[in-house]
């Protein structure tokens, strides 16, 4: 079972209604989506929170309906990281951090993870560790940069990692290789122009490596990027850590099964990790195959 796990897995979202009858069971109502995401995956990105932070009431209904065992992974609000730029974001850190510690309360806090804005380079890096250094200590982080000034393989690199390895904070590797590997399909051209290409490291730097994996629709053309993932983050979790895997896909209707792709090649290098529980699909029996075919 997924809350089992010695790492976490999940995928960008939980209210994915594509999911009902394919990954969820069938007659699975709205309000039961979280409850059935929980269900198979252990964690989820907190995207929603880069848009808008969420009453308190909802954030109290997402750990009631989620396992001892889910951890959610929440996203700096984009008006901390892209429209103040880490400075004079004292309100919004307030409002941000009240959530933070409700979950933490709650023991459903994971890894928090800063995505940097696209022209945040190595010039302000100062403005980052003051940052960082303000952060409350108790709490998990990981920083995703996006300019490539952090990835020149020298001191600009160096620079970043030491600060965030000083700070006992994870870097995000950003995989969006198997989404440019081959012709994509409409949905996975939309997808490319929203997802960049950032060099990927295999790199933790503290207990919480976090990767968010991009994958192709066509689950097997995954292959060769899930067996190079697998067992580095088998050693993570051999020397360990807990490492955080967010599978994406250009349609993340795909999603879950980039993820249980993903598990399915680290349970073959370790045979001790759980089984991830059924897709509804899994049930499906031959002679309703067919009536299953238009559903994706």
């Amino acid at each position: 079972m997924s809350q089992h796990l010695p790492y976490y897995l999940g995928c960008p979202a939980w209210s994915n209604r594509e999911w009902i009858g394919k990954v969820f069971r069938k007659g699975t109502e709205s309000n039961e989506l979280l409850r059935e995401y929980a269900r198979v995956f252990n964690t989820a990105e907190g995207n929603t929170l880069f848009y808008a932070l969420p009453p308190m009431a909802t954030v109290e209904r997402w750990m009631a309906e989620t396992s001892d065992a889910f951890r959610f992974a929440p996203k700096f609000p984009k008006s901390i990281s892209h429209e103040r730029r880490l400075s004079g974001a004292e309100e919004e850190n307030k409002a941000f951090f009240k959530i933070l510690t409700a979950l933490a309360h709650g023991n459903k806090l994971g890894v928090s993870f800063l995505q940097l804005p696209p022209s945040f380079n190595i010039n302000n890096l100062d403005t980052l560790r003051d940052y960082l250094k303000s952060l409350p200590s108790d709490f998990s982080y990981a920083v995703e940069p996006r300019h490539i000034s952090f990835y020149d393989k020298g001191d600009n690199e160096k620079r970043l990692d030491d600060l965030l390895e000083n700070q006992g904070i994870d870097k995000v590797v950003f995989d969006t290789r198997p989404l440019w590997s081959s012709e994509p399909d409409d949905k996975e051209r939309e997808a490319r122009e929203r997802k960049p290409q950032m060099p990927v490291r295999h790199v933790a730097l503290a207990k919480h490596p976090v990767i968010r994996f991009v994958g192709k629709n066509d689950v097997e053309k995954n292959e060769i990027f899930v067996k190079e993932w697998a067992p580095v983050i088998n050693k993570w979790i051999l020397e360990g850590k807990r490492p955080y895997l967010f599978a994406h896909a250009g349609d993340d209707t795909f999603a879950p099964y980039v993820a249980r792709k993903l598990h399915q090649q680290l349970k073959r290098i370790n045979p001790l990790l759980p089984d991830l529980p059924e897709f509804e699909s899994d049930r499906i029996k031959p002679d309703e195959e067919i009536e299953q075919l238009d559903l994706f």
